[in-house]
């Protein structure tokens, strides 16, 4: 009898477990309003940011979805994606900016990691710092939130498998001083963003030269 309380015991409390860390890998609820926003949205809204003398040209998600909050619509916690197209080439780094802000003291997300989903298993990268008002951020005498402003590179054979994935793509950033923020990108915005570039380096003299060739033109 004993064995068997004991045994019922131990199940118990490896389903808790298994029910709390469930619960714990759950991504951020994303606002009604950003998921009802189809691809057609974010391709309509993608903004391709062109310098005839630079040689390389952005194609931005920013206006997309905003959250913004204030007099001057400030972005809170928000994130977008970027494409940097070689105009020469057609290469793509793509990346996610996010945007943190807080109470408190600077918490260094900058300094740290960032984990993200894949169509196999997690992935942490190293997060690149675009900028933080640390210079005003205090924790006894804040005139004003925390922010920092991240950037991580994704592939684009991995954004490919996300745009058609059937929730939106989860991952979390990771400060060394033990925090963490998770949030997440919707399909939608993925694709919406795949489909400006891909019409963007459609009229990029090589591709195009590429394209003749291919062919037979």
């Amino acid at each position: 009898m004993n064995k068997t309380r004991h045994r019922l015991l131990a199940l118990t409390v490896i389903s808790g477990f298994a029910i709390a860390g469930a619960a714990a890998a759950e991504t951020v609820k994303l606002p009604a309003k950003q998921t009802a926003l189809g691809v057609e949205h974010f391709h309509a809204k993608a903004q391709v940011l062109d310098d005839p003398l630079d040689i390389e040209t952005v194609v931005s998600t920013e206006r997309g979805f905003q959250t913004g909050k204030g007099v001057f619509r400030s972005p809170a916690n928000d994130n977008h994606l970027r494409a940097v197209v070689d105009k020469r080439t057609g290469s793509t780094r793509f990346e996610v900016r996010q945007t943190l802000t807080y109470q408190g003291s600077m918490r260094g997300y900058g300094e740290g990691a960032v984990a993200y989903q894949t169509s196999a298993f997690p992935v942490q990268a190293q997060v690149t710092k675009i900028r933080d008002n640390a210079g005003q951020c205090f924790l006894f005498e804040a005139p004003e939130l925390c922010r920092e402003e991240l950037a991580f590179t994704v592939s684009e054979t991995e954004l490919r498998k996300l745009a058609v994935a059937p929730s939106a793509w989860g991952f979390k950033f990771k400060s060394d001083k033990g925090y963490e923020h998770r949030t997440a990108i919707t399909p939608a915005e993925i694709a919406g963003l795949l489909k400006a570039v891909d019409g963007y380096r459609a009229t990029l003299p090589a591709l195009q030269a590429k394209a003749d060739t291919a062919a037979g033109g």
